[in-house]
């Protein structure tokens, strides 16, 4: 993907080990915490196209050639305070979506300990085979 859609594409990509276009794309195969993940960030995308529409429709109104009145002024207030809700609603849902690939961080972690805790455990056991032995299984 040419650009980011998210501040966090970065840090789930990290997470997942995989692009978001990947995940995407084979997203119908993804466990129940990828997936949620992945609702989480398509969620998030559609709020920051929201602050960017928001943000196009006050400069629009903002850069009018018209002469400033109470008209205006009164647009200009409509329209901050769309593209302040919308950057609220960005906002929780970014701290949902690092909620959830901090919780999947920690399930890798802990997954990675029980994995390195069982092998640690596991004796070795050297195989010695005798030059000209007959091997079975």
């Amino acid at each position: 993907m040419p650009h980011s859609l998210t501040r966090q594409d970065a840090r789930l990509e990290a997470a997942l080990g995989r692009s978001v276009t990947s995940l995407i794309a084979t997203e119908a195969r993804a466990d129940a915490a990828t997936a949620r993940l992945l609702d989480a960030h398509r969620v998030l995308t559609e709020a920051e196209t929201a602050v960017a529409f928001q943000r196009v429709r006050l400069v629009n109104v903002a850069t009018a050639k018209r002469r400033v009145d109470d008209a205006v002024l009164d647009q200009l207030d409509a329209h901050l305070e769309e593209l302040e809700v919308a950057a609220e609603r960005r906002d929780q849902l970014e701290a949902d979506l690092v909620r959830l690939i901090e919780e999947h961080e920690h399930e890798a972690a802990r997954e990675a300990e029980r994995e390195q805790a069982a092998a640690a455990s596991t004796p070795f056991i050297p195989l010695l085979l005798a030059p000209g032995a007959a091997r079975h299984r």
